[in-house]
């Protein structure tokens, strides 16, 4: 029988969220694309059950020609086409799968942002070595995002509890509710015991939230610091010169892939310790580590 395009639609988002545990961006996302092509299909006079492959590279070349948009846009929304489909015509909503041959235009490759080991050690030594319960904090959080390759986001869900679990590891709950044991290393270990010996506790006396009681990063306020807060770090100590360029947190994460790589490490180690679900997905620190090493030779060797 029939539905309606939201019924298919909410069925769908349903789905994303409850089986496959999608993050609520990619879902906003997701929405938004397919609300998108709800809109065409009414303009079109067009139904889910009757739209042909035809009709769907029509769509999509469409959208490329009146909004210009990137590459990486276009691929997220063909993502969002293949997989709503392929999930109709799984459940035996739709007789057949118009979207199985549509391909998304070839990503542009940009990689990703890292900080050299020189310009890293500098930051956490030189620029992060403050005494007040902010600078301890600051200094913690710097540490352990380079120190075991967390996502911001999950740095911020951690609470005072996850730390003193079992001292050098850090148990952490990432992309799609997935658990993963990662190291600290002994220097984010140190900073970590500074900022809650002499810290934290001063940061929490302005706590509004039982929230704020468990977390082990505070903002100034005494609530749970949130990904933009820290981002907001970040930016006013580039600001102050203690990075020669702009990044972002994130590329405490690239850099933390890539320095294991210089020196080292197994491919697949280290996307366990990232918490990466596909090989492929590590495999950009290969060529981010072999334009780095190549930076250096340039910069190093007297007849580069």
């Amino acid at each position: 029988m029939a539905h309606t395009f939201d019924t298919y639609l909410q069925e769908f988002l349903n789905w994303l969220q409850n089986e496959k545990t999608c993050s609520v961006n990619t879902i906003t996302a997701y929405r938004k694309d397919l609300e998108q092509f709800g809109a065409f299909l009414e303009q079109e006079k067009l139904s889910v059950e009757d739209i042909t492959y035809r009709e769907l590279r029509f769509y999509m070349a469409s959208l490329q020609r009146n909004q210009e948009l990137k590459k990486t846009t276009l691929s997220r929304k063909t993502a969002a086409l293949k997989s709503f489909f392929k999930f109709l015509n799984r459940d035996g909503l739709i007789e057949h799968n118009p979207a199985d041959l549509l391909s998304a235009p070839k990503k542009e490759k940009h990689l990703p942002s890292v900080i050299t080991e020189i310009d890293m050690v500098s930051f956490l030594d030189d620029h992060l070595s403050g005494e007040n319960p902010a600078q301890l904090r600051d200094k913690a959080i710097f540490e352990l995002l380079y120190s075991s390759g967390l996502r911001v986001s999950e740095l911020v869900d951690i609470d005072v509890s996850d730390i003193q679990k079992q001292k050098g590891i850090l148990r952490i709950i990432g992309k799609g509710s997935k658990e993963r044991i990662v190291p600290v290393g002994e220097q984010a270990q140190f900073a970590i015991e500074r900022y809650l010996e002499s810290g934290r506790s001063l940061l929490l006396k302005n706590a509004k939230s039982e929230d704020a009681e468990s977390a082990l990063f505070l903002n100034q306020q005494g609530g749970r610091l949130t990904v933009r807060g820290v981002q907001y770090l970040l930016e006013q100590y580039i600001k102050k010169g203690a990075l020669k360029y702009k990044v972002s947190p994130h590329a405490f994460r690239h850099t933390f892939a890539t320095h294991l790589l210089d020196n080292g490490a197994d491919l697949r180690v280290i996307q366990e310790l990232l918490g990466h679900e596909s090989l492929s997905t590590t495999q950009v620190y290969t060529e981010v580590s072999r334009s780095h090493l190549q930076q250096i030779y340039m910069k190093a060797h007297p007849r580069a």
